[in-house]
């Protein structure tokens, strides 16, 4: 188990800082074909596609939800856990192992925190630092583990937001690429053309690469419509980086006012996080 608590927590960092940011103009091809979804007239506009589509995204404030977790590549691992999320606030992820918690990923605002509680080390950083500046807001992650589309920094996009959008046909699907891209990354997202869902999305970050993510499986919410149960994940930079989250959507709870905070045991110590990015290039 030694290495094996090391890799959960460079597994889950990863699946935090790469559905936080990284596009060129276009989205994932990548996934099979979604679920159970709402059917669409193959000749009906791609207006008409997108109200639909954000009309199924409801607000919601907070969730907890069952996760799985797979690292395909550099290294297979697997791993299953909880997750809450306040919307806007933070992303707290616990991982167990026979039972026992093993490892912890705090997200919020100011920073980034993954702790190893098998070897009573953690590791910490700004999280403006991790995601290299690059203008990503906890909403803009959230929307993307959880397969809705965003305006950077303004949160879920939504019918009102039609004109900052500019629409694309697609041989599978069809694309919705925000007008206005920040001066640190691009990003768009792929829709399907037959279900009321996104395929996909791709961001890019300058002097980083692109991180691209394909979604399956569509739940709805009785309260807070629509989302993606699996997303995959990948990146192109060195060595490919790939994993899956699943949400256990069935059983989640929505909106039930849940406070969390980022605790760190007393007897751990921390470590840089060079240590980590060494870990996963010895993968």
């Amino acid at each position: 188990m030694s290495k094996t608590c090391l890799k959960i927590i460079a597994a889950i960092i990863l699946a935090a800082t790469f559905a936080g940011c990284r596009s060129q103009k276009g989205a994932s091809t990548a996934g099979t074909d979604l679920c159970e979804g709402v059917a669409l007239l193959a000749n009906t506009a791609l207006n008409s596609r997108y109200t639909m589509l954000t009309e199924s995204w409801k607000p919601w404030t907070d969730v907890e939800v069952g996760v799985k977790l797979s690292l395909h590549s550099p290294a297979k691992l697997n791993a299953a856990g909880k997750a809450w999320m306040k919307r806007g606030e933070w992303i707290s992820i616990s991982v167990r192992m026979l039972g026992f918690e093993v490892a912890t990923l705090w997200v919020d605002r100011d920073s980034v925190v993954a702790v190893d509680k098998f070897h009573k080390k953690y590791v910490s950083q700004p999280t403006s630092r991790l995601l290299g500046d690059a203008g990503v807001s906890i909403e803009d992650m959230q929307d993307l583990l959880l397969g809705r589309a965003f305006l950077a920094g303004k949160g879920t996009a939504s019918v009102a937001d039609r004109r900052e959008f500019d629409f694309e046909e697609a041989a599978n699907g069809w694309y919705l690429l925000p007008r206005e891209q920040p001066e640190m990354f691009s990003y768009g997202f792929l829709a399907s053309n037959t279900s009321n869902a996104l395929r996909g999305a791709i961001v890019e970050v300058k002097d980083f690469g692109t991180v691209s993510a394909s979604y399956n499986d569509i739940f709805e919410s009785r309260t807070c419509g629509w989302f993606a149960q699996e997303v995959n994940v990948e990146t192109s930079r060195g060595k490919k980086i790939s994993a899956t989250l699943k949400w256990d959507l069935n059983g989640s709870k929505f909106n039930t006012g849940v406070v969390k905070t980022c605790r760190i045991p007393d007897n751990c110590e921390r470590i840089e996080m060079s240590a980590l990015t060494s870990l996963i290039k010895s993968f």
